[in-house]
């Protein structure tokens, strides 16, 4: 046995594993350990077992160990040097971490304050200007264009520049949170009055405001796997704990979520039910009806983010209809208008609205009302227009790219998601891992997103997403097929 295994006697402190459990095994052994370092069991210093030594004694896999000692390590509870292996490091009971001379205390700040999520967001900018034909970012196609009726919006509010020009109310412009309301009702959620409604500076600033206020850190939350990459950023900032839940053709795995609500109490729910982003999948009406009760009943609240809802041909009503006193819903212009307006909102209960709105305040005070007022007026000069060709444009898109797949691609490499959204989840055989075909693809000239950035904890090396709106409609085929030459060459 390694000598590490006995210096502290390790037999007494092994996690005992239940692998039948739906908590991941990296997550038991990280609770165990996390516990016994911070209850003294684990003095400072001391030496944790070799990753490969701790799984052959608990027989899985050394990535396990691996993940669990990250967490460890994201946590500042141990430190990892090459040559000397993994220790816990001394636990401050008050004043500034230990630092070395002449270090700020704050770059020494656990990474979850500060962020340790891959720069996905760096990466996609940088593949979209390659000048490859990049299946990347997810933005609105160039065809059909809001920006003739967009111009004409603009230039009708800037008329009043003394009005646009001001700040304009915390909780957003009210003849755009009237029209909001109005096509929520339509939707099907009539419960949403306009009072109901926080105009965002994009909603990923919702985002950021409902983990903000419904969490603390060091909290779990129940999120997709896979899920937003910008939303996991978000959360793990924020400090808060994913239990992942998987996603399958009908949306969220609610029998998961109701095993998870039986013995833990997470404090909110986060789901993308309708054109899921990224496996394009949307929830069906039973899940959405049981989801809601299970939640209620547990007490738990539901975040429903909802960018693509809008674009879903029959699109069952969104679950803030089910339950508007349950449901913070969150939406946005990005992918129906534009992205670069950074304009989204929120619809939250009247006991809720409140702590949400001083948060909103204590990022921006307002969301620009010039743009609200040139899209308020957009809404009824050409935005349902624009919106019914922009479904019609997507559908044709997912048809070319299944004809180009099934022309170019093995039959081993399959794609999910039904028609009508922005991407295309693929799913790559065990042989052959997402980065390994990303890498020859680009050495081809096309480019896609791996799928690690789209799991909270662990996952996602056989997966990719494909944005389907990101290039031009007559590139569509040859980026496919340069992603099959990659794989044939890959596979030989």
């Amino acid at each position: 046995m390694d000598p590490s295994m006995t210096a502290v006697g390790w037999h007494n402190l092994l996690p005992d594993l239940d692998r039948s459990s739906i908590v991941p095994l990296y997550r038991q052994i990280y609770e165990s350990l996390r516990e016994a370092i911070l209850t003294g069991t684990l003095p400072e210093s001391t030496r944790l077992p070799p990753e490969r030594s701790l799984a052959e004694r608990l027989a899985i896999n050394r990535s396990t160990v691996v993940h669990a000692y990250r967490e460890l390590v994201a946590d500042g509870l141990i430190e990892q040097r090459v040559g000397s292996g993994s220790r816990v490091v001394p636990q401050l009971r008050g004043g500034q971490p230990e630092r070395a001379a002449g270090v700020p205390w704050w770059v020494t700040l656990p990474p979850w304050r500060v962020g340790e999520f891959p720069n996905v967001l760096g990466e996609l900018a940088a593949k979209q200007q390659s000048g490859r034909i990049s299946f990347v970012q997810g933005v609105a196609p160039d065809e059909p264009s809001p920006l003739g009726e967009l111009a004409k919006s603009f230039g009708r509010v800037a008329r009043d520049p003394r009005f646009i020009l001001s700040y304009g109310d915390s909780e957003g412009y009210e003849p755009l949170r009237s029209a909001i309301a109005a096509r929520m009702n339509a939707r099907g959620a009539g419960g949403v009055a306009p009072n109901n409604v926080i105009v965002l500076t994009g909603s990923t600033q919702g985002i950021a405001i409902v983990a903000q206020s419904l969490a603390e850190p060091g909290d779990e939350i129940v999120v997709e796997a896979p899920s937003y990459p910008g939303a996991l950023q978000v959360f793990q900032i924020n400090g808060l704990r994913a239990i992942a839940v998987p996603v399958d053709d009908d949306g969220m795995r609610v029998d998961h979520v109701e095993a998870i609500l039986r013995t833990r109490r997470p404090r909110f729910i986060y789901t993308m039910p309708s054109l899921h982003n990224p496996t394009n999948a949307t929830m069906n009406a039973d899940r959405r009806e049981r989801l809601i009760t299970i939640a209620r009943r547990a007490g738990v609240p539901i975040v429903e983010d909802d960018p693509y809802g809008p674009l879903a041909s029959n699109s069952a009503p969104p679950l803030v209809a089910l339950a508007p006193d349950h449901v913070v819903y969150l939406s946005t212009f990005s992918k129906t208008i534009a992205p670069s307006l950074r304009v989204g909102w929120l619809v939250a209960p009247r006991t809720i609205l409140e702590r949400l709105l001083l948060r909103k305040q204590a990022y921006d005070m307002a969301t620009s009302l010039y743009v609200q007022a040139a899209v308020t007026d957009y809404l009824d000069a050409g935005y349902d227009a624009h919106v019914e060709q922009l479904r019609e444009e997507l559908l044709l898109r997912r048809r070319l790219a299944d004809v180009a797949i099934g022309r170019h691609w093995p039959t081993a490499l399959k794609a999910s998601g039904p028609a009508g959204g922005f991407y295309l989840w693929a799913t790559t055989p065990r042989e052959l891992r997402a980065r390994a075909l990303l890498d020859a693809a680009e050495r081809l000239g096309s480019s896609f997103l791996f799928g690690e950035p789209f799991f909270a904890n662990s996952g996602g090396d056989h997966h990719f997403r494909l944005a389907l709106t990101a290039v031009k409609r007559q590139e569509i085929d040859e980026g496919i097929r340069r992603i099959g030459e990659a794989i044939a060459s890959l596979r030989a």
